[in-house]
């Protein structure tokens, strides 16, 4: 992969400009302890690029500023002229209100950035690198704005290299551990790119220009002088990533070929990836670091006893579990890929192997949470408590106190950085949940999932129909049916075969299912209700069978081509050759002393299947609230402005569904304002705005307390927040 974009050549010097990590980070402690470890082992160039960020975690700390300046100061005794640690001491002399030691850091910069030497060229270079190993210290997969960090990490360093490659004043080993660092800026790229989740799948092509980059970078690094100071070490860490990279391309690449270089270099007996470890060990056999890639290399390849001895190995050079969590993190999925593997090995279903592994997996998962906290290893605490708290066969909880552990760090997971956008927390949690019995609530977090995943992966789908349908059979309320169909359509809508979720709903719960099929049917909704009868063709019960396809046969031919490009309407308008079928109105209202109805819903037609499918079976088919929505009572042949006028103010409170197509609606515009100006003559707020989806809301809507279920479609707490203000009395 190019870099994306050449930067300028004379840098912005400092670290606190940048967009590190801490900025939302309440804790800084763990980062900051990393980094010290670190420093003990990574000598040599990278020592002033730690240092600098070193003081950039120290200022975030409680009374770290004076650490903070203390580390600058000593590094500029040592070097004098180090950029970044001059711009960042201008910083912390301003925090200070130093104000004469802060002009005087400026005057030096000034001075510095004017020079057009080599040895400037060489600064402005030793900058770029620096600031483009602190944009990639500690990636992690699921962190926030990954891709754009290590994109432009990666043209900090191309740039670096860049600026001196026609100059003498850097020696040829500092260029090569910028060229280090910039093989793991391209390794980390693959790997942020493939791990996110608002993405279409990689093709190899996209991962191979990267990964065979890092590989010919590394492989300029093994032909480092080893007899400089600090060359073993980086030889050695080249040679354990060229082992790792052996090992992902062989996964990723249908035809990899290794280069002549390795293939000559390792011995064949031990195969390239694993010999390229076995160099490794040979040059520096004291490194934690390469015993764990080797291990975690062991372990991609189900080799899990060698994984163990190498992980074990790591932590015995580097017990701290600050500065080797990640070994503790390896080292706890190593058992738990080894408890599954005894347990699908058993002749047995019902033999299962001892939890002594799991038990292992969890007190290995805690360490590395105590080392650093992500969301993706609190995730993995989560995991591990809940295979050793429900039965892998029968799915009955057998702990309540590892159920509460698991459901514990799940939430946790899901509040820190980016969680709340990872399904597959949602998807753990929702399972818990349902184990626990808490349907509704394990039926919110499959939502979630649906929300926040790719198109391509239905299983989380499953998940919401699974617990809404158990909460239909244990309460026969007409709700659920809605809400079962209503992400029918969504699901219709989203996945390519919608027919893989449906049918172990169908095997499962086919009562209930036949009655969502008659709901479908009764809406209008003639595809779906098609698409949900043919899953019962195999069903193992025949009147379920039978029933199923009596009704098909009933329903009209139906075109299963999806429809798209519809106009943007607001609830005033519908396409004229649909007929909507909402639910019956309610007869009457519960402010019937003063007013026709409850509520008015005004809404874009776009988003009217939420409306007809959600809110209004919840209102009014559970609440018993008596609505108003234009296809059902508006009157005929009369003016549908006059129509807008009269709902409103004969309605308790009128409800704004806001989303981007209510925002770019003229007819929802219109229907807004006459609230606003019935809001501001009433005086009484009876305007309630409902965010189903994030939009930029109208500015007189702005001042109004809204509520937000764009992350909670259907959340039994929001409607209950709803019941509560359409029941309040209105005020003399």
């Amino acid at each position: 992969m190019a870099a994306e974009g050449l930067l300028s050549t004379v840098p912005t010097p400092g670290f606190f400009h940048l967009d590190l990590f801490i900025k939302d980070t309440k804790d800084i402690t763990p980062w900051y302890d990393e980094l010290k470890g670190r420093m003990e082992l990574e000598k040599g160039p990278m020592e002033s690029a730690m240092t600098n960020l070193l003081s950039a975690f120290a200022l975030h700390k409680i009374r770290g500023k004076g650490e903070a300046r203390k580390l600058l100061e000593k590094l500029t005794e040592k070097d004098k002229n180090n950029l970044n640690a001059i711009a960042n001491k201008q910083f912390i002399y301003g925090q200070l209100m130093r104000a004469t030691d802060e002009m005087a850091c400026r005057d030096r910069l000034q001075e510095l950035l004017l020079d057009e030497s080599d040895a400037a060229l060489a600064r402005n270079a030793r900058c770029f690198a620096e600031q483009g190993y602190a944009l990639t210290f500690d990636v992690r997969d699921d962190s926030k704005d990954m891709v754009s960090k290590v994109g432009q990490a990666i043209s900090l360093l191309e740039t670096a290299l860049s600026l001196v490659c026609n100059t003498d004043a850097l020696t040829e080993e500092e260029c090569l551990v910028w060229k280090y660092y910039l093989s793991i800026c391209y390794w980390r790229f693959d790997q942020v790119r493939h791990h996110r989740q608002d993405k279409t799948p990689l093709t190899e092509d996209d991962r191979k220009e990267g990964l065979l980059k890092a590989q010919r970078l590394l492989i300029e690094v093994t032909k480092m002088n080893p007899s400089w100071k600090h060359g073993r070490y980086y030889i050695a860490r080249a040679w354990a990533l060229l082992g790792a990279l052996e090992n992902k391309c062989k996964e990723i690449f249908k035809r990899h070929k290794s280069p002549r270089y390795i293939q000559e270099e390792i011995p064949r007996t031990e195969g390239l990836q694993f010999g390229c470890f076995l160099k490794a060990l040979e040059i520096n056999p004291n490194d934690s670091e390469i015993y764990r890639r080797y291990g975690s290399s062991c372990m991609r390849v189900n080799m899990f006893n060698k994984a163990r001895q190498m992980l074990d190995k790591s932590i015995e050079i580097m017990p701290d579990c600050r500065s080797n969590w990640f070994a503790y993190y390896n080292r706890s999925q190593v058992s738990m890929l080894e408890y599954d593997q005894k347990r699908k090995e058993a002749p047995d279903p019902a033999a299962l192997p001892s939890k002594e592994l799991l038990q292992r997996a969890k007190q290995d998962a805690v360490a590395s949470c105590k080392g650093v906290l992500t969301p993706f290893n609190i995730y993995h605490v989560g995991k591990v408590c809940h295979r050793l708290a429900v039965h892998p066969v029968t799915g009955k909880v057998q702990d309540m106190d590892e159920l509460g552990d698991a459901l514990d760090n799940f939430a946790m997971a899901l509040q820190l950085e980016d969680g709340f956008a990872n399904p597959r927390i949602h998807a753990a949690r929702g399972l818990s949940l349902q184990a626990a019995g808490e349907h509704e609530k394990a039926a919110e977090s499959y939502k979630r999932a649906v929300e926040n995943d790719d198109a391509t992966f239905t299983g989380h789908l499953a998940g919401v129909l699974r617990n809404l349908l158990e909460l239909y059979r244990s309460d026969h309320r007409e709700h659920y049916i809605a809400e079962l169909a209503f992400w029918i359509n969504e699901g219709y809508k989203r996945y390519p075969n919608i027919k893989q979720p449906l049918q172990g709903s169908v095997f499962k719960f086919g009562s209930q299912m036949i009655q969502v099929c008659q709901y479908l049917i009764d809406h209008d909704k003639s595809v779906l209700a098609k698409i949900c009868l043919e899953c019962f063709q195999r069903h193992n019960n025949l009147r379920y069978r039978s029933t199923a396809a009596t009704m098909r046969r009933r329903l009209p031919e139906v075109d299963y081509e999806r429809a798209s490009g519809a106009d943007d309407t607001s609830s005033t308008q519908s396409k004229s050759n649909t007929h909507v079928n909402l639910p019956m109105a309610v007869e009457k209202p519960r402010h019937g002393h003063e007013y026709q109805y409850d509520f008015f819903v005004s809404h874009s037609s776009k988003d009217a299947d939420w409306v007809d499918y959600a809110l209004l079976p919840a209102l009014e088919g559970e609440y018993r609230f008596k609505g108003c929505v234009a296809d059902r009572d508006f009157i005929l042949g009369k003016s549908v402005f006059d129509n807008i006028i009269h709902s409103i103010e004969n309605s308790y409170k009128t409800l704004l569904i806001l989303t981007p197509n209510f925002v770019t609606s003229e007819w929802c515009e219109y229907e807004k304002d006459q609230a606003m100006v019935e809001h501001l003559k009433s005086k009484r707020g009876c305007v309630i705005p409902i965010m189903l989806e994030k939009c930029n809301v109208p500015a007189s809507v702005r001042t109004i307390t809204y509520l937000d279920v764009s992350r909670d479609a259907i959340g039994s707490y929001d409607w209950l927040k709803l019941k509560k203000a359409l029941e309040e009395r209105p005020q003399n």
